[in-house]
């Protein structure tokens, strides 16, 4: 009896992770879902497209790309493309990040997509 007992908790652990399920999760009847929704209590700001265009140099760069807006300036000394990223500054750069006409011709990188997290300021007010 204490072999099964034993067999069964860990049957169940295994269960658990297999499923992606924490500990907390089945204590609480939490699902994954539940817990991965976003944080709501952050503020999004918001920018206009005034606010985007006065920041358009090599020393202050801003952008904006699928509607949201990054300062990238400390990232334009280190671009790969060089100075191709100075084409975007101070306006919607949408189109240059998905073609790159100036380089390869084709869109940037998940990679490259991922890096833009870090600059991040908020959305572009419509």
């Amino acid at each position: 009896m204490k072999n099964l007992i034993i067999f069964f908790m860990l049957f169940t652990a295994v269960l658990a992770i297999s499923m992606g399920c924490s500990k907390k999760d089945m204590n609480t009847g939490e699902n994954q879902a539940e817990s991965l929704k976003p944080d709501t209590t952050v503020e999004i700001k918001y920018f206009t497209v005034e606010e985007v265009q006065s920041h358009s140099s090599e020393g202050d760069c801003w952008m904006v790309i699928d509607g949201k807006v990054y300062d990238v300036t400390e990232f334009v000394a280190a671009h790969p493309g060089g100075s191709a990223i100075l084409e975007g500054c101070g306006k919607d750069a949408t189109e240059l990040f998905d073609t790159r006409p100036m380089g390869s011709g084709t869109p940037h990188s998940e990679r490259a997509r991922e890096m833009l997290k870090k600059y991040y300021l908020g959305e572009l007010r419509e």
